[in-house]
């Protein structure tokens, strides 16, 4: 009996390991204007970004482009991943806050995946120089979509702007900032959801009818005994 369940779970493994289906097109954009940007602390009073942008996993950026892009776009069978950062000059501590990125473009939402997207925040290690390298900078790209979570949110479909509410740790880095460590800045990064191929899901189906197969055994061996 042990060999079946073995067996099954070694299926429904293989089914959760399978290579994720073919890259798409998935993306967030905007020009990213005076007041798009804002930082809500408390509930209120409300902070535009003095600073915003985007690398490529190329570490490409050009610093007079303060448009945000997140996501990803597949051309020629190569993928580039666009991540993007927010600045902030906090003008308080706080007990809770939340990010609004403004989407006021008809085309600043795409989604080829048909799968859910998730926008990240995360903290930015980088210094303001930094973000205002042009080209090469693949360490900045790096550090704009990894590290401490300081947010995330489900992004279905386009919106006038999408609000992200901060966590205790993007608390503690506006206090952080406000205190004297220097700006407030967030790294934003988007994903779309992972989806088992059909073949995985045959596997994963075929598993479970192991398994079960395996206990409907162990129930009819099971004897009664009296003493």
């Amino acid at each position: 009996m042990k060999s079946w369940v073995l067996s099954g779970a070694a299926l429904m493994l293989a089914a959760v390991c399978v290579t994720p289906a073919m890259a798409a097109d998935f993306y967030l954009f905007n020009n990213s204007p005076s007041g798009t940007v804002k930082l809500t602390v408390n509930g209120a009073g409300s902070i535009n970004a003095f600073q915003t942008g985007w690398f490529d996993s190329n570490g490409t950026h050009y610093n007079a482009w303060t448009n945000y892009f997140t996501g990803s776009l597949t051309s020629s069978g190569s993928t580039t991943e666009y991540r993007s950062f927010f600045s902030f000059f906090p003008t308080g501590p706080g007990t809770s806050a939340s990010l609004t990125i403004g989407n006021a473009l008809a085309g600043g939402y795409g989604n080829a995946t048909a799968r859910p997207l998730e926008l990240t925040l995360y903290d930015v290690t980088s210094s303001i120089v930094g973000l205002q390298q042009y080209n090469g900078a693949k360490g900045i790209f790096d550090d704009l979509g990894s590290g401490i979570v300081l947010g995330k949110m489900t992004v279905n479909g386009a919106a006038a702007g999408y609000t992200i509410d901060l966590n205790q740790a993007g608390v503690d880095a506006i206090n952080a900032a406000y205190y004297g460590a220097g700006p407030f800045t967030v790294g934003a990064r988007l994903t779309a959801s992972a989806v088992p191929e059909p073949a995985a899901w045959a596997l994963l189906l075929g598993g479970f009818g192991l398994m079960g197969g395996a206990l409907r055994t162990r129930r009819r061996r099971t004897t009664v005994r009296y003493a």
